[in-house]
């Protein structure tokens, strides 16, 4: 505290250092069970005094004591007296007056600093929770001794849930998604055996569902090398950005690609075109082989279209319809039944009536074309079925595709119709549903996800909702 601030209270303790021994004094004349302890009551005040104000009225409490014991209190009462007795009584008085004011100025100094000490502590806890929150990171202390996480007070919630502060570290690793489990902890091994820093990315699921990336970081103390101090940091919309970033340069990559392949397969194209036009024209074919060189024809046609669309970078404008549903669906499910059927499966179509939609036919086969493919390569080994439902709901038709195959993680859910993401690493480019999502939304309609309550034993069903011609 300033000193002028101080001002009222270092006078109000002089004056108190004045009166305060002298109505001391007096109790203890006045006051028969005081008289064996005549001092007591003095010491008392003057203990008060250098607490509340400082050492100097305390000592001036000390002085005002000995006069007025020494000129009311010890013989011819009233009269200052010099005997011999009277001044070692006095000294003696002085003595004790000024350790008890020192001592209790001490405390008072010591109690000042503390308070300060508090105060700065309070400051920094207050500023390294506003960090934490600012950052979204929580600071957190780790004993290899009883092998328990020690979380600082005010940490981002980077779980997406309150976590206990004193917790072993299994409860923690608990949290991590299953696939990430076994590496942080081979991670954090390493890095104690070493007694190096410790850095790890890992990904925890929150109540909701959603997927967090965080980033933990660690280093053993310098002083005691059995504790271990670092920060866990929600690295999320880093991540996000990094994939974005890798995606834009995948896109632009494959568009490049894109557009030279499909350059270079033009004349191919028609080549082949050209022969399966000659092929036709043979007058010993049978009606199903000229009906098989048709609908090759037709399907280089549709690969025909799709490289000139590549080319230009442009959709033809084709007519928005009307289209009916179950032609398409049917040749979409004819062309892969051979594929099935080899794999011991089969593919069932329902449907409740006659859908036409308002979409071009060539994209409506090119969404069903990529659904049942790959739920043709989920199925499993026999016992495999698929499912197309088609129905109607007032102004918009449902197309449901479904299988009993391997399903999709919790963990990959949210990424399914992310461009380049797949679980085919052998086969899979993660294109097809990222397209397939944007013809349906080219179109007015939405591409749903069902992986839970499936009927029949099924396991994964995309549901495409289109408007109706």
């Amino acid at each position: 505290m300033p000193r002028s601030s101080r001002l009222p209270v270092l006078l109000t303790g002089y004056l108190a250092a004045v009166l305060l021994p002298w109505l001391a004094v007096t109790w203890t004349i006045r006051t028969p069970a005081l008289h064996g302890t005549p001092v007591a009551l003095s010491y008392i005040f003057v203990a008060g005094i250098t607490v509340f104000s400082e050492l100097g009225p305390g000592l001036l409490a000390v002085v005002c004591t000995a006069c007025y014991f020494n000129y009311l209190v010890l013989p011819a009462g009233g009269v200052v007296s010099l005997d011999p007795q009277s001044i070692l009584y006095t000294v003696a008085i002085l003595a004790i007056g000024f350790f008890i004011a020192f001592l209790c100025d001490r405390q008072r100094v010591t109690r000042s600093r503390l308070h300060a000490a508090l105060t700065s502590l309070q400051v920094r806890t207050d500023a390294l929770m506003e960090a934490q929150q600012a950052s979204n990171a929580a600071v957190w202390m780790f004993s290899l001794g009883d092998g328990h996480l020690h979380w600082a007070e005010g940490g981002a919630h980077v779980f997406g849930q309150p976590v206990a502060p004193d917790a072993p570290v299994g409860a923690t690793v608990a949290l991590l998604v299953d696939e990430d489990r076994a590496r942080v902890l081979d991670e954090y091994e390493q890095a104690i055996a070493a007694g190096r820093a410790f850095r790890s990315e890992f990904r925890v699921r929150w109540p909701n569902g959603e997927i967090h990336w965080l980033e933990s970081r660690g280093t053993p103390s310098a002083v005691n090398t059995g504790i271990w101090r670092g920060v866990t940091i929600d690295i999320t919309d880093r991540k996000n950005a990094e994939l974005a970033l890798v995606r834009s340069e995948k896109l632009a990559a494959i568009g490049r690609l894109s557009a030279t392949i499909a350059h270079e397969v033009n004349n191919p194209l028609e080549a082949v075109t050209n022969l399966l036009y000659l092929a036709q024209t043979e007058p010993g074919l049978s009606p199903a082989t000229r009906d098989y060189l048709q609908r090759a024809d037709q399907e280089l046609a549709r690969l025909g279209g799709i490289a000139r669309r590549t080319l230009t970078f442009v959709r033809p404008k084709s007519s928005p319809g009307p289209v009916r549903a179950l032609d398409v669906v049917e040749a979409v499910a004819e062309m892969f039944q051979p594929r099935c059927t080899s794999r011991s499966a089969e593919i069932r179509i329902r449907h409740n009536g006659d859908l036409c939609l308002a979409i071009p036919a060539d994209d409506l086969r090119q969404v069903l074309t990529n659904l049942v493919s790959n739920a043709c390569d989920a199925l499993p080994d026999s016992g495999g079925r698929i499912e197309i439902e088609l129905a109607q709901s007032g102004s918009l038709a449902s197309i449901a595709v479904r299988d009993n195959g391997a399903g999709i993680t919790p963990e990959n859910i949210p990424r399914i119709f992310d461009p380049f993401f797949t679980t085919k690493e052998d086969v899979g480019t993660g294109i097809g549903l990222w397209v397939t999502k944007d013809l349906v939304e080219k179109c007015g309609g939405r591409i749903v996800l069902q992986a839970h309550g499936l009927p029949d034993g099924f396991r994964t069903a995309f549901l495409v909702e289109l408007p109706c011609a």
